[in-house]
């Protein structure tokens, strides 16, 4: 792999932007290597993404809290903006949180994500719901494929779909049988930790998704962070909710650790005495603890 022992290899981040991005002090040459690494790269954290999926569903059953939130966000209609790959919201949806257990799992997609069976003149056809859960998945899903970060703006993505047959492998899988094979000329469409993200962001399925995100977060109450500590490189995400969410919501971190809250708070400008955090993380958040 170019460059992997080099320093630039101790941050991934960096590393993966290196590859991807077209350094200009490299020749035409070096950079399409640079690009096909970058390929490869993608490839294997898809795979062991996909085989960690897989190994959270073996065993036992949907966990009760996720069955439960996902159970209340359909209840509440929630719009619920994630920069996570795996289905298992999908999947937890499709088994206790569907209307009705025949409700397809694109039902949670507010923007049109095409089915890979379409390929065989298989189209979906069900109607939308107008209320219920929405799931924005800003950096791509482990069941989605496209023609890669080089594709034009309007590449299809497709979806080889969630099964939902129980919390299992078989569940978490594709629909269809054949979907390997009828998506075989794609990429999945997943987009990778690197600080530069700007070759992925011109497809107009994904903008279209950041631009439901940004619509949501302007009308948005109460703002609860989950599994996301705000880090202060990812500058794009931070513009875009200080720039779209009122200044009066409510905001909620689930992680209380002080250099979360503390890392809000700086974010959003947010003094001491202000109660744009909810009482729950004055009660219990140690602000003053910097550790993690």
């Amino acid at each position: 792999m170019p460059k992997a022992d080099t320093p630039i290899a101790n941050d991934f981040e960096q590393w993966l932007s290196y590859l991807i991005e077209a350094p200009p002090w490299l020749s035409e040459a070096e950079q399409a290597r640079n690009r096909g690494a970058f390929s490869d790269v993608s490839s294997a954290v898809h795979a062991v993404l996909s085989e960690h999926q897989n190994a959270a569903v073996m065993w036992g059953e949907c966990p009760d809290w996720l069955a439960q939130l996902v159970a209340y966000w359909q209840e509440t209609a929630a719009t619920v903006i994630t920069f996570n790959y795996d289905c298992f919201v999908e999947l937890a949806w499709k088994l206790h949180g569907a209307p009705q257990p025949n409700r397809a799992w694109l039902d949670l997609y507010p923007v049109p994500v095409t089915m890979i069976a379409s390929r065989t003149k298989n189209v979906y056809s069900g109607d939308t719901p107008s209320e219920g859960l929405r799931l924005l998945k800003l950096h791509g899903s482990l069941n989605w494929r496209y023609s890669g970060p080089g594709g034009t703006p309007g590449d299809i993505v497709y979806d080889v779909g969630v099964a939902g047959k129980g919390w299992s492998v078989e569940g978490i899988g594709p629909v269809w049988p054949d979907a390997d094979e009828l998506a075989a000329d794609r990429e999945p469409m997943i987009v990778p930790p690197t600080a530069v993200k700007s070759p992925y962001y011109g497809n107009r399925t994904l903008q279209a998704l950041w631009r439901r995100a940004g619509q949501a977060l302007s009308k948005a109450e109460d703002l609860v962070i989950m599994g996301f500590s705000l880090p202060p490189t990812d500058l794009l995400v931070s513009s875009m909710l200080t720039t779209t969410l009122p200044q009066d919501s409510l905001i909620t971190p689930v992680n209380r650790s002080g250099d979360v809250v503390n890392r809000i708070r700086a974010t959003f400008n947010i003094e001491a005495d202000d109660n744009s955090l909810s009482s729950w993380v004055h009660t219990y958040a140690n602000i003053g603890d910097t550790t993690t």
